[in-house]
């Protein structure tokens, strides 16, 4: 009778936003209640994850489809899923050979095996208009199976990262279709896939017609997948995704014990959840919380096809006239890490890139010999901290990062005094022709907070180095049309090269800043290069070298550490922070989430990677 009284509570609060369907009895011990990515979902009678438009992160890519690997941003580890073994090519990168797990069936009973792979690269391949579809023409020219567990693909050309679509590197990938079922659909463009047939741990249970909830059930034969191979038994019984709207009533329904795992909340939201609920941890125990390992750096994304910003010693007296402490502390609370190279400083690049080009950033020198880099930023802050929260943090490079660009604005002045710049009698910057040196940044109005605060903190230091600085606030609309169409001084921006995934091949992120790709202003780009970077001809030569290489050859990482110090000397975008994530789980009911005591994966709830963590979860015992 309690566990029913739980579920009534729930409902009525649900009420609250607006009508949703009951949900079923389930008792809260065995249910993992996780904080819809999507909010409310307007379309939720849809599995069909293959088409535009679909939504996935409220929980069918997560416990319900499956895909050949993924990759653990968070530690680098390579997950073997429905594959047996990674990728094996032939000598000239023109054949995929995919050996399958064995032991696998779909949630009806149905063995998975390599009829479904070929069925479901052949069936999007067929169909323009699906997901992946240009892809899968373009890629493939053939592919059959040799035997049950044996799938062979034929490439049209070399492609030595064709695997890559069969991957989830961060979220989402080509999920594999049960043949049995869609062979018999008409037209898959418009299938609901509903009820769906799973190859993950959970089948669907039910879901609010409204989109608000979504309830996933363990599959009794939870052995026959590729995480209960893997990983052993996932722990709850239940996975309820849930929105339960704004930041408040999160924090009231985690403080309540009604939420375990929330996606994000605002730092003063946590604060306020902190208080309210001492079972309640991001990553970090004690000051400074929040998970700082997501794979997207936020920076300033300079226009190097608008004068001044065309010349690399404006963009580095730009990049010396930011405080960055200043910015760390007074934009963010202190919670942020600095990003100094033109990636994501994540546990693991830190590990295979960061770290071992710490030396050369010490040694680079400016065109006039000055060195920039500051190795002491995550002391600094480490004891404004100490002051602050009366903490003492073991490794403050751990958290706040390996170093960043000192702060020198008389290194800034020499550059532009240099260039021709002058000042007027109030202290402020002149163009070399006597104009007032204006710069207008672009950044997210309503969403992305943490780019719309990065945007007014550089703005700050700007100003007070003497330049005229107007910061424009826009919806997702116009912003992403002016950052395509190249319509700005300075975007508060993330992407292109400074995301970073769990395998040290960064080709997918620079690929783009080719010269073959390079789009003139006023033209959309399709690529990430919409700051208009026009690079050396090294790095075409180190992208073309890095696209002809085996993701796993250890060529890749060189050609990497030697694109991230080209990037370094050229400055077309000044890197800043990584993104955090207030991401609060609850240990009332579940515990041994990942945490900076146990990083044993990312503490994501939205990516398809999630469903390795719910074996490893354990339940108190509390009713």
């Amino acid at each position: 009778m309690k566990k029913k009284v739980w579920l009534v509570t729930l409902v009525v609060l649900l009420v609250g936003i607006v009508f949703s369907q009951v949900l079923p009895t389930i008792p809260r011990s065995e249910t993992l209640i996780v904080d819809n990515l999507h909010g409310r979902v307007g379309n939720p009678g849809s599995f069909n994850l293959w088409i535009p438009g679909s939504l996935a992160g409220h929980g069918p890519q997560q416990v319900l489809m499956d895909a050949l690997w993924y990759v653990d941003p968070q530690t680098g580890e390579w997950i073997n899923a429905l594959a047996a073994q990674e990728p094996v090519y032939n000598e000239d990168f023109t054949q995929i050979t995919i050996k399958l797990r064995q032991g696998l069936y779909w949630s009806d009973g149905v063995p998975f095996t390599a009829d479904d792979v070929v069925f479901t690269v052949k069936n999007i391949a067929s169909h323009p208009g699906m997901n992946s579809s240009a892809q899968l023409q373009m890629y493939v020219k053939d592919i059959y199976k040799t035997d049950d567990y044996t799938v062979v693909i034929e490439l049209n050309s070399p492609n030595p990262k064709a695997h890559n679509i069969f991957t989830s590197l961060v979220y989402g990938a080509l999920f594999i279709q049960p043949k049995h079922i869609w062979e018999k659909v008409e037209n898959p463009l418009t299938f609901t896939f509903n009820p769906p047939v799973s190859i993950g741990p959970y089948v669907l249970d039910s879901y609010d017609p409204q989109g608000y909830w979504f309830l996933f059930k363990k599959r009794e034969d939870w052995q026959r997948t590729s995480v209960g191979q893997l990983y052993g038994e996932p722990k709850p019984n239940y996975v309820l995704f849930i929105y339960y709207g704004t930041d408040d009533r999160k924090v009231a329904a985690q403080a309540r014990h009604e939420l375990d795992m929330i996606f994000d909340l605002t730092p003063e939201a946590f604060e306020v959840l902190r208080e309210r609920n001492k079972y309640s941890v991001v990553w970090y125990e004690d000051f400074p919380w929040a998970w700082m390992d997501d794979v997207n750096s936020r920076g300033m994304f300079l226009n190097n096809a608008r004068y001044p910003l065309d010349n690399k010693d404006v963009r580095w007296a730009l990049t010396l006239a930011i405080n960055i402490e200043d910015v760390i502390i007074s934009g963010y609370a202190g919670i942020e890490r600095v990003s100094a190279l033109h990636s994501c400083p994540t546990q693991y690049f830190t590990e295979i890139y960061y770290d071992p080009l710490e030396p050369w950033l010490e040694n680079f020198t400016l065109d006039d010999g000055y060195k920039p880099y500051d190795t002491n930023v995550a002391y600094r802050i480490a004891d404004w901290a100490k002051e602050s929260y009366n903490i003492e943090v073991e490794d403050p490079e751990a958290v706040w990062g390996i170093g960043w660009w000192k702060y020198d604005p008389q290194e800034a002045e020499k550059l532009l005094l240099n260039l021709g710049f002058s000042k007027d009698r109030n202290g402020r910057w002149l163009l070399p022709d006597g104009t007032p040196w204006k710069i207008s940044i672009i950044a997210p109005a309503d969403f992305e907070i943490d780019a719309t605060r990065l945007a007014f903190a550089v703005a700050d230091q700007w100003r007070n180095f003497g330049v005229r600085v107007n910061v424009e606030t826009l919806e997702a609309g116009p912003l992403w049309t002016r950052q395509a169409l190249g319509d700005y001084d300075v975007g508060s921006f993330w992407g292109g090269m400074l995301a970073s995934s769990g395998i040290p091949d960064i080709w997918t992120f620079i690929n783009g800043f080719k010269s073959d790709f390079y789009t003139p202003l006023g033209t959309a780009v399709t690529t990430p290069n919409n700051y208009r970077w026009k690079v050396p001809d090294r790095v075409d030569q180190i992208i073309d070298e890095m696209g002809a290489s085996y993701f796993a050859d250890p060529k890749v990482m060189e050609l990497a550490k030697e694109f991230y110090k080209v990037a370094v000397e050229e400055m077309p975008v000044i890197p800043m922070v990584i993104n955090k994530k207030f991401n609060a789980n609850d240990n009332y009911y579940w515990t041994n989430y990942p945490n900076a005591n146990n990083p044993y994966m990312a503490n994501v709830s939205w990516w398809a990677e999630f469903k390795f963590m719910l074996p490893r979860l354990e339940p108190t015992g509390r009713k």
